[in-house]
C-alpha cells in the first residue's frame, strides 16, 4: 500500500502481526526534486485476512459518526493497495536491481517461522545456495544464486521473503599505486625490536591475510595464529592490504621506528583471517565471513581486538541496518557478558586515473558519500581518516583537516547515529600541475610492511590506515587495563579525543551561517566524530586532568502481569575533588561524560518502520544540576526517563540531551564555572525503549552492562585533582570493608 504524498502512513492496528497478516517492510520513497515523499508498506496476507481488510475498508467508506472501525487511520493516510511485485521487495538502489533473463546473486530476508516453507520452495525450484545462513531474531538472511522469476516464484510459493538486497562480500581498498617508501635501517630495526610476551594481546585483523615472511612481522604473527574463512582461502596475503594494516596495526607508522635508533618493545601482537579474497572463485558473503572469522579465533582464548578495514561494497549507504551491519553488531554484543571490541573503518571515495580526485570537490565532495557499511553498526568503533602530515605547501588537506577520502555522515538523516566515533591518521594528497587534480603524497602517507619481501616497507593510508591504527591504540588500552570490558575501552578512546584546530574553525563556520552551538558541533561530529584520540590522556591523569571509570550493569525491563515495563535506573556519586574546585570558584572548567554500552540488533524492526527498535534496548545519562538536591535531580530524571529522546533543557553542555543520545555510544561536553561543577555530583543512567520491551521476544528479564567515563579538566592548581579524588575513593572502600566486617 502506498500513502498520500507528504503523508506517512498510520498503521496502529494493520502493524499489529497477526495469524493472517504481517507488516513485512516499510519505507520511503522521494517522488520529486522538492523532497516530497511517500511512504509505502508491504504486508503478508492470508485469504482471510484480505477478507477481514475488505471488511475494515467497507466499515470506513461508511462511517459517519460513533466509533470508528478498525484500521480508520491506516485507510485516512493510504492512497491505493497494489498486489506486491518483485520490485517492492527490492530494497536498495534500483539500478542495481538483476535483470530478468540472467542469473544473479541475491540477498534474501525470510521470517524463519517460514523457513520449512522457504527451504521446500527453493528446493522446488531449484536454486542454488551461496554460504550458510545467518540468524538475527526472527529473520533468516541467505544469498540465492537464480534469476529473477525464479525469486519471483520463491516469493509466491513460500510467503517466506520480506525483503530483497544486493548481495555482497568484503572488499579491501584499492591499494596506493606508488613506487615503495624509501625507508632507512629495515635490516637493523628487526634487531632492535622486542616482540611482545605471549599471551599478549592481539589485533584480529579480518583482512586479505598477511605475508609473515616480512621480518617486521613474523615474530608477532606466528603461523598458527594464520586462518581462513573459507576452505581453499591462502593464509599468506595476496592482494597486499591485510599485510600493510599489518604493520600498522603492530608498530603505527613505521617510518618512526626506522630512522630511529633506540630498542622498541612491542606489548602486543598480531593475529589474522583472510576475510577477503580478491582474485579468488570461492566467495562468501560478509556477513558469514565475519561470523566464521570470530569462531575460528576464538577457539583460542586471548584478549583481542579486531580490525575490520575492509568494507561491503554495494550495500545501502545511508545508515540503514544492514546483513553486515547488523552481523558486525550481534558479534559486538556477542552474549551480553563476553562482548567484543571491533574497530572498522568508514570508507573511501572511490578514485582511480579515469576519474581522479578533484581539488574543488575536497570541500564537498564527502557529502556526496555516505559511510560505508558496515561502520553504521551501533556498536563498533567507527574511524575516518584525517591527516596532520602536511610537508609541503601543495598539499589539499590542512594539517588537522579531513584525509581527502574519507567519507562521512553529513547526508545521513538526522535520525540515524553519527559516525565516525574518531578519526586517526589517513596522509595527505599533492595537488598535480594546474591545480586541478590531486594523487597521494607518497612522503605524506603511512610508512608500513610490504607483502613484498624485495622491498618489505611501502606506504598506506585512508581509512584503512585509520582503522588499524585506532584497534592499535585500543589494542595497547587493553594491554595496559586488562579486566577492562570492550565497551569501557571503546568509552576510554572516545573520552580521550579532541577536535584539531581545523575541525574547531569548521565548528565555527557552521555558527556563522546560523546553526547554533549544538547543531554546529553535531555537524563537525557528523565529519570527524569526537577527533582524534590521545594516547597520554588514555593511559594517565594529570594534576589538572582526572579520569574516572564506572562498569556496572542494569537491569532495563520488568514483566508486571502482562506488561513490560522500565525497570531499574542507577546512580552514581562522583567523588569530585571539592577543595580544587572550590579554590577555581569561578574559573571556567570542562567536564566529559561517556556512556558505552552494546545492545542485541534486530534489522527487521528498522526495515518496519520501527528504527528505535532496532537496538534490544538504549540507554541515556544525566546529571544532577546547579541547585538541585539530589532527591529534585533523581525526580525530575525519573518523569524524562521515557521522553524520546530527553526533553529538559541545561546550559552549559556542548550537545545537550536532545542531541546525545543516539547510538550506543553517547558522549557530551560541559563547560562552566568551577563551583557548578562541585554540584554537579550525581550522575544518573536510565533505559529507553527497544525491541526487548516486546513481550513476546520474552528477553525482558535480562541484565545489560554499561560504562561511564568521566574527565574533568581545570587550568593548573595547587591541590592535584587526582590525589583529592583518590582520598575519597579510598574512604568510600574503607567504610564499604568496615560495614562488611562488622
Amino acid at each position: 500500500m502506498k500513502s498520500r504524498p507528504g503523508m506517512p502512513l498510520s498503521l496502529p492496528d494493520a502493524g499489529v502481526t497477526t495469524r493472517d497478516r504481517a507488516l513485512l517492510g516499510l519505507r520511503r520513497r522521494w517522488i520529486d526534486k522538492d523532497k516530497e515523499h511517500i511512504e509505502e508498506a508491504r504486508f503478508f496476507v492470508t485469504a482471510r485476512g484480505l477478507q477481514n481488510m475488505l471488511t475494515n475498508l467497507d466499515e470506513y467508506v461508511d462511517w459517519r459518526q460513533g466509533r470508528r472501525p478498525h484500521n480508520f487511520l491506516l485507510f485516512e493516510t493510504a492512497e491505493r493497495f497494489d498486489r506486491s511485485i518483485l520490485a517492492d521487495y527490492w530494497t536498495d538502489d534500483e539500478a542495481h536491481l538483476p535483470l530478468a533473463a540472467a542469473k544473479a546473486e541475491w540477498e534474501i530476508w525470510t521470517r524463519r517461522n517460514l523457513d520449512t516453507a522457504f527451504l521446500s520452495a527453493a528446493e522446488e525450484i531449484g536454486v542454488d545456495f551461496e554460504g550458510g545462513v545467518t540468524r538475527f531474531v526472527d529473520v533468516d538472511v541467505r544469498t540465492v544464486i537464480g534469476t529473477r522469476r525464479d525469486v519471483e516464484r520463491l516469493i509466491e510459493e513460500s510467503a517466506a521473503v520480506v525483503e530483497l538486497r544486493g548481495a555482497n562480500s568484503l572488499v579491501p581498498p584499492a591499494e596506493i599505486v606508488s613506487e615503495t617508501a624509501r625507508a632507512r635501517g629495515v635490516v637493523t630495526a628487526t634487531e632492535r625490536i622486542q616482540p611482545a610476551e605471549q599471551g599478549a594481546p592481539v589485533v584480529t585483523l579480518l583482512d586479505t591475510g598477511v605475508n609473515r615472511r616480512n621480518p617486521l612481522l613474523s615474530a608477532s604473527l606466528p603461523a598458527s595464529r594464520c586462518h581462513v574463512a573459507a576452505s581453499g582461502w591462502n593464509v599468506n596475503d595476496t592482494d597486499g592490504h591485510g599485510t600493510k594494516m599489518a604493520g600498522v596495526a603492530l608498530y603505527g607508522d613505521l617510518g618512526h621506528i626506522l630512522n630511529g635508533s633506540g630498542k622498541v618493545t612491542l606489548d602486543i601482537a598480531l593475529e589474522s583471517v583472510v576475510v577477503s579474497a580478491p582474485g579468488n572463485p570461492t566467495r562468501l558473503p560478509a556477513r558469514e565471513a565475519l561470523a566464521t572469522a570470530v569462531d575460528i579465533v576464538e577457539q583460542v582464548n586471548l584478549p583481542r581486538i579486531f580490525c575490520l578495514a575492509a568494507t561491503a561494497v554495494g550495500e545501502a549507504e545511508d545508515g540503514r541496518p544492514t546483513s553486515t551491519s547488523a552481523t558486525l553488531d550481534a558479534l559486538a554484543y556477542g552474549d551480553g557478558q563476553s562482548t567484543r571490541l571491533i574497530c572498522t573503518a568508514v570508507g573511501n571515495v572511490q578514485t582511480s586515473g579515469a576519474r581522479p580526485y578533484r581539488v574543488s570537490q575536497y570541500a564537498t565532495q564527502n557529502i556526496d558519500h555516505g559511510v560505508q557499511s558496515p561502520a553504521q553498526a551501533l556498536n563498533a568503533l567507527s574511524v575516518g581518516a584525517i591527516t596532520n602530515k602536511c610537508s609541503t605547501k601543495t598539499l589539499l588537506a590542512p594539517q588537522g583537516g579531513l584525509s581527502p577520502t574519507s567519507r562521512t555522515t553529513r547526508a545521513w538523516q538526522v535520525t540515524h547515529p553519527r559516525k565516525p566515533d574518531i578519526v586517526m591518521e589517513g596522509g595527505n594528497h599533492f595537488i598535480n600541475v594546474g591545480g586541478r587534480t590531486s594523487i597521494p603524497h607518497i612522503p605524506d602517507m603511512v610508512t608500513t610492511t610490504s607483502r613484498d619481501l624485495a622491498r618489505l616497507v611501502t606506504v598506506t593510508g585512508e581509512t584503512s590506515a585509520a582503522t588499524a591504527a585506532a584497534a592499535r591504540l585500543a589494542c595497547r588500552t587493553r594491554a595496559r587495563y586488562p579486566l577492562m570490558r570492550a565497551e569501557t575501552i571503546r568509552a576510554l578512546m572516545i573520552n580521550s579525543a579532541r577536535w584539531t584546530d581545523e575541525m574547531e574553525k569548521l565548528r565555527l563556520e557552521h555558527l556563522a551561517t546560523g546553526l547554533s552551538n549544538s547543531h554546529a558541533a553535531e555537524q563537525v561530529l557528523k565529519c570527524f566524530g569526537w577527533g582524534i584520540p590521545d594516547e597520554e590522556r588514555l593511559f594517565w591523569s594529570a594534576d589538572d586532568a582526572l579520569t574516572m571509570v564506572i562498569e556496572d550493569t542494569l537491569r532495563p525491563f520488568e514483566l508486571v502481569k502482562s506488561y513490560v515495563r522500565m525497570a531499574e535506573m542507577k546512580s552514581f556519586r562522583l567523588p569530585w575533588p571539592d577543595q580544587a574546585l572550590k579554590e577555581l570558584g569561578a574559573t571556567p572548567v570542562e567536564m566529559r561524560c561517556t556512556l558505552s554500552y552494546f545492545v542485541e540488533p534486530d534489522p527487521v524492526e528498522f526495515a518496519q518502520g520501527r528504527r528505535e527498535l532496532y537496538a534490544s534496548h538504549r540507554l541515556k545519562f544525566d546529571l544532577k544540576r546547579h541547585g538541585e538536591t539530589d532527591d529534585q535531580a533523581l525526580g525530575r530524571f525519573n518523569r524524562e526517563v521515557e521522553a524520546e529522546p530527553g526533553s529538559a533543557d541545561d546550559a552549559g553542555w556542548v550537545l545537550g540531551p536532545k542531541l546525545r543520545a543516539r547510538g550506543s555510544l553517547q558522549q557530551d561536553i560541559w563547560k562552566g564555572p568551577a563551583y557548578q561543577l562541585r554540584e554537579r555530583d550525581l550522575l544518573m543512567v536510565a533505559p529507553n525503549r527497544g525491541w526487548w520491551a516486546r513481550r513476546t521476544h520474552r528477553r525482558y528479564d535480562r541484565d545489560v552492562q554499561f560504562s561511564l567515563v568521566v574527565t574533568i579538566t581545570t587550568p593548573k592548581v595547587r591541590n592535584s585533582l587526582w590525589a583529592e579524588a583518590m582520598s575519597k575513593v579510598e574512604a568510600s572502600i574503607r567504610l564499604a570493608a568496615a560495614i562488611v566486617t562488622g
